[in-house]
């Protein structure tokens, strides 16, 4: 899968930037060991400070790079999901089917025909609930359980052209 590509051209990319770092640092030790032991000491603990700064961001990036929100590592609902397919185009959203009920997850597979698009939806309050890209050639997976009936409301967040903002749909949420 893509995303198993991408974590480890990261995984390697960084291992070859810290080489890279260890390398410099440990060539500048060798010019700078006759300036005396005040300076010998201070180059003494960057090193180590750089190697502790090494640890703590293969750390994290390993720690947050695992956990990212894939679609293959999402928890699968407990109750069956009504897919619905959405497609954007300049200017307006496809959305088949466009009803769903309150508590069953809902399943947009989001692409788009031409340039990206941000989907995102927002409940009757006009707050956001949700959000994921439409790119053309790529189907995002995004899953939602709407927790109040109502029409809520799909706009685009990725700039896509001069009718932009004219790019809207509905979504029916109904409690049966």
């Amino acid at each position: 899968m893509i995303q198993d590509v991408v974590w480890s051209v990261s995984i390697v990319l960084m291992g070859c930037l810290a080489a890279v770092f260890v390398w410099v640092a440990t060539g500048a030790n060798e010019q700078i060991a006759n300036y005396g032991p005040v300076v010998d000491a201070a180059y003494r603990m960057r090193v180590w400070l750089f190697g502790l700064a090494i640890v703590v961001l293969i750390g994290t990036n390993y720690k947050t790079l695992g956990e990212l929100p894939y679609v293959n590592t999402l928890p699968q609902p407990a109750a069956p999901v009504q897919v619905s397919q959405v497609v954007g185009q300049q200017w307006a959203w496809t959305i088949t089917p466009d009803t769903f009920v309150v508590g069953q997850t809902a399943e947009f597979h989001v692409t788009s025909k031409d340039v990206n698009h941000g989907f995102a939806i927002y409940d009757p309050e006009f707050r956001i609930v949700a959000q994921t890209q439409a790119m053309p050639g790529y189907t995002n997976v995004l899953r939602y359980t709407f927790t109040e009936p109502g029409t809520y409301q799909v706009l685009c967040l990725e700039y896509c052209g001069v009718a932009h903002h004219e790019m809207k749909a509905e979504i029916k949420v109904t409690d049966h």
